[in-house]
């Protein structure tokens, strides 16, 4: 049996606020949407036509563009980037005794399966921002996350303060996760490292906002014939909210990513950290 227990005393008791934060999720999307509508609708409607060496103007009553100048450049039009794009990671989850800028320190504080832990993460950027000649971009969006770690055969419970774990090699267990869900705000910055060569390679840093939706642990076993599924919804001590930096390399749509925590991500362990590595998608 091993007892974890917090440095001061923290309250166990946890409220999702599920209806409440899907609530404020949805409202902000609502108020991006309406954003994105309102610029659109302040496009320039003027159509520039070419046929051989003639040029044709048609313009609306409402532009201001005196129709009898004719140039022999092409007309400009300003652009506006209201693309929505999406970003899918998925890698390996572990966890370390210190910051992973100093080293590698394994943390076995919380027993957990290396291999079958892991962080998945999708998100949608929303609003882009353009700097130096389009050199690079800025991009901020909203996002889902989750953490999984894979606990094998050691059964967690909270006992007050504490996390406690119990052996089941003795039990047929079937799935043994402890999940963390978070609502995210992440801002990305993206360049071209060698824009003259090669505008395939992009190189891009993220740091992420992490808002705590909820924890749960998921049990499931067999023991003879029976099966027993038995699942508890808590914060299990984590942090309400951490930021996280994260470091990619992508080729076109498809790349490697790093990522860990840079605030306190754990309030029963304050030197945990967590990091996690893998594959990440940019469509």
């Amino acid at each position: 049996m091993i007892i974890i227990t917090t440095y001061c005393h923290i309250s166990t008791k946890y409220i999702p606020y599920f209806f409440q934060k899907i609530f404020i999720l949805s409202t902000v999307l609502l108020i991006f949407n309406l954003s994105i509508s309102n610029l659109t609708a302040q496009f320039n409607d003027t159509l520039s036509l070419k046929y051989k060496n003639s040029k044709i103007i048609i313009i609306t009553k409402n532009n201001e563009t005196n129709e009898w100048i004719f140039n022999d450049e092409e007309i400009k039009t300003e652009e506006f980037n209201h693309s929505l794009r999406l970003g899918i990671s998925y890698g390996n989850l572990q966890l370390n005794n210190i910051s992973l800028l100093r080293g590698n320190n394994d943390f076995s504080a919380i027993p957990y399966n290396k291999f079958n832990s892991s962080n998945f993460k999708f998100n949608l950027y929303l609003k882009s921002f353009k700097l130096k000649n389009d050199l690079f971009k800025i991009f901020v969006g909203l996002g889902l996350e989750k953490n999984k770690l894979n606990l094998g055969y050691n059964s967690l419970n909270i006992v007050r303060d504490s996390l406690v774990f119990f052996n089941l090699n003795r039990l047929n267990v079937k799935r043994n996760n402890l999940n963390h869900h978070f609502l995210n705000i992440p801002i990305n910055l993206s360049w071209i490292p060698i824009k003259k060569k090669n505008k395939n390679l992009k190189t891009q840093i993220e740091l992420t906002n992490h808002f705590l939706w909820y924890g749960k642990n998921n049990l499931r076993y067999n023991d003879g014939d029976q099966v027993y599924n038995y699942f508890v919804k808590n914060d299990f001590f984590f942090e309400n909210y951490y930021l996280s930096g994260c470091f990619k390399i992508i080729w076109k749509n498809i790349g490697a990513y790093l990522q860990t925590n840079l605030t306190n991500y754990s309030t029963l362990f304050p030197n945990i950290y967590n990091y996690s590595y893998g594959i990440t998608l940019c469509l």
